[in-house]
């Protein structure tokens, strides 16, 4: 059976109607089946430790693009309801540092180890040269190792709220130290793009609350005691260069760029 309408769109996939209770996250074109294939087991591990996650049915194909078929996950992301509510923000930022805190509590085996997923991509980013490829590298292997369950792409439009507190989208699930997931996070949220395809009015509205959402995050995360300001600093720059080799808008990569030469610049590494 082919999948229905669009329900939703991102750079990377778009989620279609498909069967009843189920949802098939189709990519998009020239995305290699692989990255299916790699998202499928990753979420089924997920899954299978009892994290609150759609639950990934089997692969899928339809002509040249691949996917994933997904238990529905009913309910509106939090993004949204924050959009349409924005008096619910400090709230919602505590629900998601909380959120963030419960995976962060579960160690994992057989996902894709954190430094050796940062290390590809930073050396593969385009925009930086050799030398300061290496330089990143090797700080970011000095960083501490860890054990723990990491999204990779934790942020309020991969989180919905229904029925139950959903976390969606565990292509990038891997193995790590949540230091450098709450990293990840913050970086997101401070240069992040908004999905394509969100009105205008949504885009200005979240662009006024990024800075409070940062701030009461943190301070929930943080305030938690299982890391410091200075442990989640320590990962930004390797961070901020392994999404350069996303696809992200133009502006957003220069933002990213100047960031890791500041650092660099700096004499971090």
């Amino acid at each position: 059976m082919g999948g229905g309408p669009v329900v939703a769109a991102g750079r990377t996939a778009e989620i279609l109607s498909y069967q009843p209770g189920q949802v098939l996250k189709l990519y998009r074109e020239g995305v290699p089946r692989g990255m299916a294939e790699e998202e499928y087991q990753i979420s089924l591990k997920v899954y299978n430790t009892g994290v609150t996650t759609p639950r990934p049915i089997r692969l899928a194909e339809q002509g040249t693009r691949f996917g994933v078929v997904y238990e529905l996950a009913s309910g509106i992301t939090m993004l949204q309801a924050i959009s349409v509510n924005p008096a619910i923000l400090h709230e919602e930022a505590a629900r998601m540092a909380r959120l963030h805190l419960e995976l962060h509590a579960r160690d994992i085996h057989g996902l894709p180890e954190q430094k050796t997923v940062l290390k590809n991509r930073i050396q593969h980013a385009p925009s930086l040269a050799e030398e300061e490829k290496e330089r990143i590298v090797d700080y970011l292997m000095q960083l501490p190792e860890g054990s723990k369950l990491c999204h990779g792409d934790f942020h309020p439009d991969n989180i919905i709220l229904g029925e139950k507190e959903w976390v969606i989208d565990w292509m990038t699930g891997m193995r790590g130290n949540p230091a450098g997931d709450v990293a990840r996070t913050l970086v997101l949220l401070q240069m992040g793009t908004m999905p394509d395809g969100t009105p205008d009015e949504a885009v200005k509205q979240f662009d006024r609350m990024r800075q409070e959402l940062v701030k009461e995050y943190t301070r929930q995360y943080i305030g938690s005691g299982s890391l410091s300001q200075t442990d989640v600093d320590a990962w930004r720059l390797p961070v901020a260069a392994a999404r350069l080799t996303e696809w992200i808008p133009e502006a957003e990569k220069a933002n990213l760029l100047a960031l890791v030469r500041e650092a660099l610049d700096g004499s971090v590494v």
